[in-house]
């Protein structure tokens, strides 16, 4: 027979166990209550969390994200949270994909470091401007704050964060060398301009790029263009001039030069963004 001692030891671990179980599924059911739509592996784990934001979370829920260590996918759609309030984000250990939209409480992407996350979309998050009024450098340059995040193979920045100037590029370029599918909006903050050069693009031809999506490129000649058909790996070209119209002869140079791109482009007026339509087998 199992001395007592033994047998409280026993109970004490079960407890344990089963405390432990019970906390996730009860963050689980917490989220779920309030309209975050979860997804869970055939093992009832949370894998995949998708916040719209309305209701809104406190940072306070937002931290007992932390608990759901089996998290492979993330997106939350207007966090309260701050720039020292993502901590819980390092928690996440089998975190793949992390997508944040509209956020407004956070002044730079230097939370979001150090991560092992595969993929990420950061868009539309106005705290980046309006945290940093009065240094526009630091709005402009905020891209530079993101690194360390050495899986990262998608990576989509548009309306906040920008990318305007050829530092930015060559900074994505070093950092993030495994870069398949980049997408990027080159406006540039307000009281700045953007000053991307084709040299400047030049840099991304270290990277084994399949997937360009450009936003904003008025700027843009056929020269930056031909730069952009240096990049060898590239398969399709997506540029988003809904907001801002592009010179139909910048596009034919890039057409041109790599007529074996997929070239697609949506024009103003149009309702969705461009979307690829074929891969390579």
């Amino acid at each position: 027979m199992k001395s007592t001692f033994e047998s409280i030891i026993g109970l004490s671990l079960l407890f344990v166990s089963s405390w432990g179980i019970g906390e996730e599924g009860q963050t689980v059911a917490f989220f779920e209550k309030a309209g975050v739509r979860i997804t869970k592996n055939d093992e009832g784990k949370a894998v995949k969390f998708f916040s719209r934001g309305n209701p809104p979370h406190t940072v306070e829920e937002l931290q007992k994200i932390g608990k759901l260590i089996h998290l492979e996918q993330l997106a939350l759609n207007a966090p309260a949270a701050g720039d020292g309030d993502w901590r819980f984000l390092h928690d996440l250990k089998q975190l793949k994909q992390l997508t944040i939209w509209h956020g407004k409480a956070f002044s730079s992407l230097a939370p979001f470091c150090d991560l092992p996350i595969e993929g990420l979309t950061v868009g539309g998050c106005m705290g980046i401007r309006n945290l940093n009024q009065g240094n526009l450098q630091k709005q402009r340059d905020v891209v530079l704050t993101l690194q360390g995040l050495p899986n990262l193979r998608r990576l989509n920045l548009y309306h906040s964060p920008l990318i305007p100037d050829d530092a930015h590029l060559a900074h994505i370029a070093k950092q993030f060398p495994k870069l398949v599918d980049l997408k990027l909006d080159f406006n540039a903050p307000r009281g700045s301009e953007t000053t991307i050069s084709p040299d400047g693009l030049r840099s991304l031809k270290t990277l084994p790029l399949t997937d360009f999506s450009m936003e904003n490129i008025g700027s843009f000649t056929a020269d930056h263009m031909k730069a952009i058909a240096e990049i060898e790996t590239l398969e399709a070209v997506l540029i988003d001039a809904r907001r801002s119209g592009v010179d139909s002869t910048v596009i034919d140079a890039l057409k041109s030069a790599r007529p074996d791109l997929e070239v697609v482009v949506a024009e103003e007026g149009t309702q969705s963004p461009p979307r690829r339509s074929r891969r390579k087998n």
